[in-house]
């Protein structure tokens, strides 16, 4: 994504390499998640959330409650009981009292549940491979690292108050 060549003119205060990285990112992050969730459903006839809850529960290695799933899998409680039941409906996981909490309950993976990630989490390396077959390792392990300074700005910046959304602005003429 690249800016006009008018943007400093109209954002004085602007930056204009910084609003094309972060919105490169932002389609980067959005057309890979569309192609992980287009593959899965094309594979699986399930959603990603359905998926990627599952992979979770699995790759756990030991039941989990379903506060400790959606911690993981960043899905709201809500969400998180109906994704389970649903989960549970086609015998992909079982919820089991919690012997540490009454009120609780736990989730593990069944066998059909391991069997479906056994299928679909080697196919989602293989998807992950072919889209970063054009960078080399070296460049893969750069973009690794700038990322994680991405992430480690975008958690600072989510520690402080809002940003403010001020600043100046020049209208292009034309534009009203």
């Amino acid at each position: 994504m690249r800016v006009g060549e008018d943007f400093t003119d109209e954002f004085p205060d602007g930056d204009p390499l910084a609003t094309e990285v972060y919105a490169t990112l932002v389609r980067t992050g959005s057309a890979l998640m569309g192609e992980i969730e287009r593959t899965v459903a094309a594979s699986l006839g399930i959603n990603l959330q359905i998926s990627n809850t599952l992979a979770v529960i699995e790759g756990a290695g030991q039941p989990l409650t379903p506060s400790e799933i959606s911690e993981r899998t960043l899905i709201s409680s809500a969400t998180m009981t109906s994704t389970i039941d649903r989960l549970e409906r086609q015998g992909l996981v079982r919820r089991l009292p919690n012997p540490e909490d009454r009120r609780s309950v736990l989730v593990e993976v069944t066998e059909a549940g391991r069997a479906l990630c056994d299928r679909f989490l080697p196919g989602i390396n293989a998807l992950q491979i072919a889209v970063m077959s054009d960078l080399e390792p070296a460049e893969r392990q750069q973009l690794l690292d700038l990322l994680g300074k991405v992430l480690a700005g975008a958690a600072r910046v989510a520690e402080q108050d809002p940003t403010p959304l001020t600043g100046r602005r020049r209208r292009r003429r034309g534009h009203k």
